[in-house]
């Protein structure tokens, strides 16, 4: 009997995983999970605050099999196509391990670029309005900032 995990290149025929494939399968899977939470949290930290707790707490070798559905069951929710190739990674412990570790690494990091552009912007329209404001009613008694 074939097995798929060897099929799809995600562990070695000698049992060794394939970093290389799984971080593929993650990044290719993580990017357009992330932007639908950011979307359809409206970019509300808080409750990616949660979500992100539930990843990081839940990231040990008791919870992964776990984790993985909690996963694959948001991809659901939002609409998503789950990867097939992932679909096989539980059935590996050291490559359910490192999927999860590549998985939640890339999530943190699309979610602090969304966060960062989201106050990078808010920075903007703060400003803009302060030089609108300058423009057209100066306060009296105060001096608005140059920007």
């Amino acid at each position: 009997m074939q097995n798929p995990l060897v099929n799809k290149g995600i562990i070695y025929p000698s049992g060794e995983i394939s970093k290389n494939k799984i971080n593929l399968i993650t990044g290719a899977m993580t990017l357009p999970f992330a932007e639908m939470v950011w979307v359809s949290t409206a970019g509300d930290i808080e409750t990616i605050n949660c979500l992100t707790e539930v990843f990081v707490t839940m990231n040990n070798s008791a919870d992964h099999v776990k984790l993985f559905k909690i996963i694959q069951a948001l991809y659901g929710l939002m609409g998503l196509q789950f990867s097939d190739e992932a679909a096989y990674i539980p059935k590996h412990k050291l490559a359910l391990e490192y999927f999860m570790f590549s998985f939640i690494n890339d999530f943190g990091d699309i979610i602090s670029d969304y966060i960062a552009e989201k106050r990078s912007a808010t920075y903007k329209s703060i400003s803009e309005e302060l030089k609108e404001a300058k423009k057209s009613k100066p306060i009296i008694g105060h001096d608005i900032i140059d920007l």
